[in-house]
């Protein structure tokens, strides 16, 4: 059968979810790269760190669920799926920087070499960060199958779906750092980012019932 056409409705609230998921990832990010420059140090070495694990996670989430979920009904039912194990992550990265992290039994100044704490550090990236990086990779692709339909040019709707993560994640990463991190502190803006993530993927599976 073929797919029905998806109303502007949904692929508004489509775009609407992926755009607070691009404001989610990259707040996230300011905020992880503040606490864990705690544990690593506050270098460029440590952002690269956290950067690229970030990357993998995200390459990692969107490369299998391009590989999934490929009807339009069951992808907006997975993005919001996707949405709330983000949250879930963002709680565990939240645990794992508070009460795990900092309790390794690993001292970084009985190492031989820069090399062994290089690995140590991303082991310690990869344990905190990549659950919730995974899923918010997941999205994309999960929203394009989400907002397609037959006969569509597919560029557009690349283009459309690509512009809403890109503005969100634009203005996730200067809100964090110039109003929230400093005004909430990062405990607090961990909790906004949870708080979003939940809210919105509760209202998107809503939408679908």
């Amino acid at each position: 059968p073929s797919t029905p056409d998806v109303s502007p409705t949904t692929a508004n609230s489509v775009h609407l979810t992926l755009a607070l998921s691009g404001f989610c990832a990259l707040g996230a990010e300011v905020v992880w790269t503040r606490n864990l420059s705690l544990l690593l140090g506050a270098t460029v070495y440590t952002f690269s760190i956290i950067l690229a694990v970030f990357l993998v996670g995200l390459g990692i989430g969107s490369t299998a669920s391009s590989m999934g979920v490929r009807d339009a009904a069951r992808a907006r039912m997975a993005l919001g799926w996707a949405q709330l194990l983000a949250a879930a992550g963002v709680l565990w990265t939240a645990y794992m920087l508070a009460d795990s992290l900092p309790y390794w039994p690993v001292n970084p100044l009985l190492a031989s070499s820069a090399w062994f704490n290089f690995q140590v550090d991303l082991a310690r990236a990869f344990w905190a960060v990549l659950p919730p990086a995974l899923m918010w990779g997941a999205s994309f692709p999960l929203a394009m199958a989400a907002v397609s339909s037959p006969g569509q040019d597919s560029a557009r709707v690349a283009g459309e779906t690509y512009a809403a993560n890109t503005v969100g994640a634009i203005f996730g990463a200067l809100l964090f750092s110039v109003v929230l991190v400093p005004w909430l502190g990062t405990q607090n803006s961990q909790r906004v980012l949870m708080g979003l993530a939940v809210v919105r993927s509760e209202e998107h599976t809503s939408e679908l019932q």
